[in-house]
């Protein structure tokens, strides 16, 4: 019986995304976003008052844990930094790849692929970015990139817990993300379960000293923060659905990297 129940579980957690999905392309759902988007392009947000108080949670936790590390984490080398961004961001290469490939996106998936190639074999896995210099330049995609593309809408907007701003379609992609990416499959099935949370770990604290000086501008200026990092993540999250250059924009208020990487490593985190 338990060999049975071993065998049954994985099947529903992958299966169960997908449902979710199709919860999010309902008529219900997509009538709501309409009647939002009409009323003057607001972003739909029914659980404020909760996300608000998990926005005050995750800026708790950043004061007392992310910051910290982040500090002392900036205190090392630029060289030592940036090759720990190059590094992270070549692991999640093969997720790229793939989700471009869902998406019809051959070109890109290629240089993804090529990316991975070049940087694992060449680039000390991942550690120096040849890749770049040969022309293939990196950039992000996820599984809440490409159920948009397949036509799902955002869904409701929320404040993880500790993942930070987020919405009802890029929830499911959170979880199928977790599922499915090939760098927690291999360490899964390696008996690493500890790799994916220090992945996440390091990209967290690696992206809270990168983006530093624009998390202070933002709470320096901003007279209601969530408000503020609500619309900021939202336009962001549409630029990057519409696969437009990331340039410089300011990052998203999570406390552990889930939605991948963007620019030229993993996507900026944490302002609160």
């Amino acid at each position: 019986m338990s060999a049975s129940c071993t065998v049954r579980r994985p099947s529903w957690l992958l299966i169960a995304p997908f449902l979710a999905v199709l919860l999010l392309l309902s008529p219900v759902a997509r009538a709501d976003e309409r009647n939002v988007a009409q009323a003057g392009d607001e972003i739909w947000d029914p659980l404020e008052p909760m996300n608000r108080y998990f926005f005050e949670v995750n800026r708790f936790l950043d004061a007392v844990a992310l910051k910290p590390m982040a500090t002392w984490y900036g205190a090392l080398p630029q060289g030592v930094r940036t090759g720990t961004g190059n590094f992270l961001g070549n692991l999640r290469n093969p997720w790229t790849a793939i989700n471009d490939g869902l998406q019809g996106e051959g070109n890109r998936a290629g240089t993804a692929v090529a990316r991975f190639v070049i940087n694992t074999l060449i680039g000390f896995f991942g550690v120096f970015d040849p890749a770049k210099e040969m022309g293939f330049v990196q950039h992000d995609e996820d599984a809440g990139q490409t159920f948009a593309r397949w036509g799902a809408g955002d869904g409701p907007y929320l404040m993880l817990p500790v993942f930070g701003s987020s919405n009802g379609r890029d929830l499911v992609g959170l979880v199928t993300d977790a599922i499915l990416d090939p760098f927690n499959l291999l360490t899964r099935g390696a008996d690493a379960n500890w790799a994916s949370p220090a992945r996440s770990g390091m990209t967290a604290v690696h992206y809270r000293d990168a983006n530093r000086q624009q998390i202070e501008d933002v709470e320096r200026s901003a007279t209601d923060l969530y408000a503020t990092v609500r619309r900021i993540t939202a336009d962001r999250r549409r630029s990057e659905i519409r696969n437009a250059d990331p340039g410089s924009s300011t990052p998203s208020p999570r406390m552990t990297e889930h939605e991948g990487l963007g620019g030229s490593g993993p996507r900026a985190e944490v302002p609160r």
